[in-house]
């Protein structure tokens, strides 16, 4: 159980630095980045930091937006 809880702690946080990655490769500022997919910078710097996970249909609009 432990292991398990370890494990999506680091998927949270490996998809928190990709995510950053990718946003900056685009060029894009945390505010004009939640700006588009309709969230607030600071929910986007928790999902970055690996504190919080995007809902599905925000998942989506990342992928749409990053590419």
């Amino acid at each position: 159980m432990i292991d398990e809880k370890i494990e999506i702690t680091l998927d949270v946080e490996v998809m928190g630095a990709n995510l950053k990655r990718f946003r900056k490769a685009k060029g894009l500022s945390r505010e004009e980045f939640a700006y588009r997919i309709g969230v607030s910078s600071r929910i986007i710097a928790d999902y970055e930091d690996g504190f919080k996970k995007p809902s599905l249909p925000t998942f989506y609009k990342i992928s749409v937006i990053l590419g």
